[in-house]
């Protein structure tokens, strides 16, 4: 097996087998929460909320040095686990130490906070998997007198369960059960568009990348998530809105704004896609977007790289000329393409790509 598919089927076991559940082992303590809004002052309670508002949460007596069971990674048995802190609609019984599954906890996780000492912290790896940018990604910090702030921003999940209650939400981080850190603080959310709700990007330039792409990124645990103008629909393909266009009969560049990234379960692998740019000339096009530097740092560096060769028909030659939309553009993978684990995602066809205006 080659170097390229081993990091992949490393993180694919990995990411599969981390299915532990732990028990808190510090005696309880009176964890407490407050909510208000965006100012930290004025409290949340009879105020209508939507997505996009923020909400600012105040804990206290969250016992940073409890929660020391639970998976494996990325906090290593032994070290406080520490405890998330997030918005979402859960099931009336939703709590990890009532036996409840996660299917009862609906929330956006990329916009979940994690309440964790500087120490803990310091204790997460960061190699040969940088497990510490992973928790850093969502950390707040948890003093040793057991407080927190963390902001949230409030966004819709997919899918939620019957009866479901909208709120802030905290419960022990990475399968850590801890009953006294389960706290609910219900907030009138409506799901309707407000004044902070972000627009839905145009969906100008559409990709699947290839035509397992996406299954393969969400058997390992993971997903796709597309942010800054790019977006990723229900059936995986990516999508990017139009930045500018210097083409001119049937020549010319196309250049598309937004962040695509593919992270496994624990984010052991992250890649980002980013900016594409379209160079066209004549039935020919070269896409390229500029990617991670490494497997594992996600759009902390980028750079970019010719991804894939576009062979037009004359019909759709034609129909670019004139900026006329066009679907099911033929697409071919070039060599050299990086980081190691999106060319293990890059071997065999690639998908069609539809240009839109």
């Amino acid at each position: 097996m080659s170097k390229l598919r081993v990091l992949f089927a490393v993180a694919v076991v990995a990411a599969s087998c981390l299915t532990g559940v732990g028990v808190a082992t510090a005696a309880p303590t009176r964890p407490t929460i407050a909510v208000f809004l965006a100012d930290g002052v004025t409290p949340a309670a009879g105020v209508t909320l939507h997505p996009g508002d923020q909400v600012v949460v105040k804990g206290t007596g969250f016992d940073p040095r409890s929660n020391t069971s639970g998976l494996p990674v990325p906090v290593p048995p032994g070290v406080p686990h520490g405890t998330f802190v997030t918005f979402g609609g859960f099931a009336p019984v939703w709590q990890p130490s009532k036996g409840a599954p996660a299917s009862t906890r609906a929330e956006v996780r990329s916009k979940t906070k994690w309440a964790l000492s500087r120490s803990a912290l310091a204790k997460v790896p960061n190699a040969p998997f940088d497990l510490r940018r992973t928790v850093r990604q969502q950390w707040v910090p948890l003093d040793a007198a057991g407080r927190f702030t963390a902001r949230l921003t409030l966004a819709t999940p997919e899918k939620t369960p019957a009866g479901k209650r909208w709120g802030v939400y905290t419960y022990g981080a990475a399968d850590a059960v801890n009953a006294a850190q389960e706290k609910f603080v219900p907030l009138d959310y409506s799901t309707d568009p407000g004044p902070n709700t972000p627009k839905a990007p145009a969906r100008n330039l559409v990709w699947g990348y290839s035509p397992s792409f996406a299954s393969s990124v969400e058997r390992t645990g993971g997903a796709l998530a597309g942010k800054d103008g790019a977006g990723v629909d229900d059936a995986g393909r990516m999508s990017f809105e139009l930045a500018g266009s210097t083409l001119r009969g049937g020549r010319g560049t196309l250049r598309y704004r937004g962040t695509v990234v593919a992270y496994t379960k624990f984010h052991l692998l992250e890649i980002a896609l980013a900016d594409p740019i379209v160079r066209v000339d004549g039935r020919h096009a070269v896409l390229s977007m500029r990617t991670s530097s490494t497997d594992m740092n996600g759009d902390d560096a980028l750079r970019r790289i010719d991804l894939a060769d576009l062979y037009l028909t004359a019909d759709q030659a034609a129909r670019l000329a004139r900026t006329a939309d066009l679907t099911g553009v033929r697409a071919a993978f070039r060599p050299g393409i990086a980081p190691t684990s999106l060319a293990a995602l890059s071997v065999g066809q690639a998908a069609p790509v539809s240009l839109r205006f």
